[in-house]
């Protein structure tokens, strides 16, 4: 299924370190730089994009009360068929500029389908994302479910910025058949690790990226 499928598809109804992007009430602004250009070709007939956007399901595969994110594995997924509905979920990473601590500068970022929307169209309009800062402002005030956030390219200038980081494995983990299972029953067995990147790609012994 392409990325526009899946977009109508939703369109229609369908950690100890702050590593996490946010911008807590109304009003509130970051100038940021993303570390994904946007559209990077044509695949399939369609543009293709380096925006890391998964269809995934949320729950708690170990029994912890803290839900985790899983790949959907689309007609054989386990998730699926035990009336766990995926989700469509953009995994943005950025350098937020406005964060003093140099070492919590990169972050992460979870959108859902209306800023997917959002960051496409920004591609399309201003081309390589990677060139030009981003102003983004919330608007809606703390603990709304009604919150919308605006986006502000800036002119284009240089900067060196990291490669963005393969989550699948870590923070989105890649189960198979029987891990799902597992997880669904609650008692998949995690690596109870601190926050560093893994090499596990079946995400079962993967410990969190940011």
């Amino acid at each position: 299924m392409g990325l526009q499928d899946l977009i109508n598809k939703y369109d229609n109804g369908g950690f100890s370190k702050t590593g996490w992007f946010q911008l807590k009430d109304d009003g509130d602004t970051a100038t940021v730089r993303l570390l994904h250009k946007g559209e990077v070709g044509v695949k399939d007939g369609e543009t293709d994009y380096d925006f890391p956007i998964y269809e995934v399901h949320k729950l708690d595969v170990d029994g912890s009360g803290r839900d985790r994110t899983c790949l959907c594995k689309g007609e054989s997924c386990e998730f699926c068929k035990s009336g766990n509905k995926p989700q469509l979920r953009m995994f943005l990473q950025m350098i937020n500029k406005d964060e003093k601590d140099k070492d919590k500068q990169v972050q992460l970022w979870e959108r859902g389908l209306t800023d997917i929307k959002n960051l496409i169209g920004l591609a399309g309009e201003y081309g390589d994302l990677t060139k030009r800062d981003i102003k983004i402002k919330r608007s809606g005030a703390k603990g709304s479910l009604k919150t919308t956030y605006q986006y502000f390219p800036k002119d284009p200038s240089e900067m060196e910025i990291p490669e963005p980081q393969n989550l699948v494995g870590s923070l989105i983990l890649d189960l198979d058949r029987e891990d799902q299972i597992k997880a669904i029953e609650g008692r998949l067995q995690l690596n109870k690790g601190n926050n560093n990147d893994s090499n596990n790609d079946s995400g079962a012994g993967a410990t969190r990226v940011f």
